[in-house]
């Protein structure tokens, strides 16, 4: 496995896991590294919704294979851009994790905002990353684009350090197929807001498939399962938490009328050494807001007043 997969990977599972079976001090690391890769890819939650489409087909055509299986894609994909073409409304997923904390993302086209909180035992963090336990849930830290000096950038800001850094956005993802961001599905981010042209390439590698209906808040969904990815863990963090290798999962929802996602689901498995099987999991709660100004302004990253610029890698010391 190369290195950017692995720190990927890493980074998500560091999240999952720092807090419950890390040694001392790994905790305060993690936080200061909390998700990089995912940042410099310009990840937060919303592109992940983009695979979820991709169950109408099913849906529609009731499933089957070869040529009837075509033109369901076809079928869907057409609708699906038709959908989106139509929208014009600000992501909000809710993502909840009980060790390592809530997580809130807004996005509206380019841009997008990921806000993670500490956990009510972790409570207010110090400057080194170490947990208090005292005052309950605190923002922890923020990723995604902000406008410096006229410009959409990517930016990812620490508050329990009073830190940032901002880099040139970079290409998003074209599907889920690669190894790497098919790991990336496992956390709750998103690698496009190329909606229809990510759909459509990832039903065509076979990346994901329709594998049910389910109520979501009450209103049917088309439930779509993406193709389990295990990867080697490298040895450094291998030994941190006892184990060798690692499985992402994800399965998304989306709304059969409007095509639009309402829930998504992601998980991370590690197995295969010491410390037994471990497994840690995210679930997101999709709304759709009206572009008023006071939303769109939402998707963005604001560095407060005071926070000293970090000009390593993000989330770096």
């Amino acid at each position: 496995m190369n290195t950017d997969v692995e720190e990927l990977l890493r980074d998500g599972m560091e999240r999952f896991t720092a807090d419950v079976r890390a040694p001392a001090g790994l905790a305060g690391a993690a936080g200061r590294r909390h998700r990089r890769r995912v940042v410099a890819r310009t990840a937060v939650a919303c592109g992940t919704a983009v695979a979820i489409a991709v169950g109408v087909a099913f849906a529609a055509a009731g499933g089957g294979s070869g040529a009837a299986q075509a033109r369901t894609v076809a079928y869907v994909t057409s609708r699906v851009e038709n959908a989106l073409a139509s929208e014009n409304l600000v992501f909000v997923g809710r993502s909840d994790n009980q060790v390592t904390g809530d997580s809130v993302t807004w996005a509206y086209g380019p841009q997008n905002r990921f806000e993670e909180f500490t956990s009510n035992s972790c409570g207010q963090m110090l400057a080194s990353g170490s947990c208090t336990g005292r005052g309950g849930s605190q923002p922890a830290l923020a990723q995604g684009t902000a406008i410096v000096g006229g410009k959409l950038v990517g930016a990812y800001v620490t508050y329990f350090d009073h830190r940032y850094s901002l880099w040139p956005l970079r290409p998003q993802s074209a599907s889920a197929c690669s190894t790497d961001d098919a790991l990336s599905m496992a956390a709750p981010i998103f690698p496009t807001t190329h909606w229809s042209a990510f759909i459509d390439a990832t039903l065509a590698c076979g990346a994901a498939s329709v594998t049910g209906h389910v109520l979501v808040n009450g209103v049917e969904t088309t439930q779509i399962t993406g193709k389990p990815i295990t990867v080697r863990l490298q040895p450094g963090y291998a030994k941190t938490v006892h184990a060798t290798w690692a499985t992402a999962r994800w399965t998304l929802y989306v709304n059969p009328t409007t095509y639009l996602p309402a829930r998504m689901y992601g998980s991370t498995e590690t197995f295969g050494g010491s410390a037994g099987s471990y497994s840690s999991s995210y679930v997101t709660n999709v709304q759709w807001l009206p572009p008023t100004r006071a939303n769109i302004a939402q998707a963005l990253v604001t560095i407060p007043p005071g926070f000293h610029r970090f000009f390593g890698p993000p989330g770096d010391q």
